[in-house]
């Protein structure tokens, strides 16, 4: 996960240190808290486990501008204990709570239209890790996503006195998720491929007349990952039975604030 941020963060900090003092460039940098809202679902269709909570993080912002053309990259990370409501395999319901880290390292273009409009296109690099603790009732679980997203979406901006507004909506489909999972020493780690997730993002974000150089964000984001194919699972290399990644939902609604130069 270092790694990982660092890899996202190094060119939004060059950007910074480098950009020219000219319109062509924008950059910027806040903090944001996000409200995260996870949910698995069985076979049958029946909600069996729910995760919900706030998530403290920062963003990146880089763009660059020439003619109807714009190139952008962004990058966010938010981490912090979200609540568990879940049930063993037994069926025995489990309170607990998940630590949990959300990452994603964003490069996109933008193409200019007539009227404020404004076509985008990004790839997405997203990174999820739960470690859920461990009750009197079962052992911990930790684990960790990896996937690539492709959004597909346009822009709309308007210039009313408060200042100026943009709204931006996109749909979104993933490469097969990759997942590990740990079962805290109970048996072997898996690692396996899932399904691919679909869903939708929407943004709104204000510059205000007073402060042009601070620009104020929502955002929300809703996905769907189909239930995966079952998958071996070992106890000191024997086989013990299967996992399988179940159907869920992520969804989250982020505010941010970032000064931008």
């Amino acid at each position: 996960m270092r790694r990982f941020l660092r890899v996202g963060l190094i060119p939004a900090a060059c950007a910074l240190a480098g950009a020219p003092a000219h319109a062509q460039w924008q950059v910027g940098a806040g903090p944001g808290l996000r409200y995260a809202d996870h949910a698995e679902h069985d076979a049958a269709g029946r909600r069996v486990v729910h995760e919900t909570g706030w998530l403290p993080g920062v963003a990146f912002q880089a763009a660059y501008t020439t003619g109807a053309l714009t190139l952008r990259g962004a990058a966010d990370w938010y981490r912090g204990s979200i609540g568990y409501d879940g049930q063993t395999q037994a069926g025995v319901a489990a309170a607990s709570r998940t630590s949990t880290t959300l990452a994603a390292v964003n490069a996109g273009v933008v193409y200019a239209l007539a009227g404020g409009v404004r076509l985008l296109a990004s790839v997405e690099a997203d990174r999820w890790r739960r470690d859920i603790a461990g009750t009197a009732a079962a052992a911990g679980l930790q684990e960790t996503y990896r996937s690539t997203r492709l959004l597909a979406g346009a822009a709309k901006t308007w210039d009313p006195a408060a200042g100026r507004l943009t709204a931006e909506a996109s749909l979104f489909v993933s490469t097969p998720e990759h997942m590990r999972v740990a079962f805290s020493g109970r048996f072997d780690p898996a690692r396996f491929d899932g399904a691919r997730a679909r869903g939708v993002r929407l943004g709104l974000a204000l510059r205000p007349t007073p402060a042009p150089w601070l620009e104020l964000r929502t955002r929300l984001d809703y996905g769907r990952t189909p239930r995966g194919g079952n998958v071996p699972l070992t106890q000191g290399g024997q086989y013990v039975g299967t996992i399988t990644q179940p159907e869920h939902t992520r969804s989250a609604l982020t505010f941010g604030v970032s000064a931008m130069y």
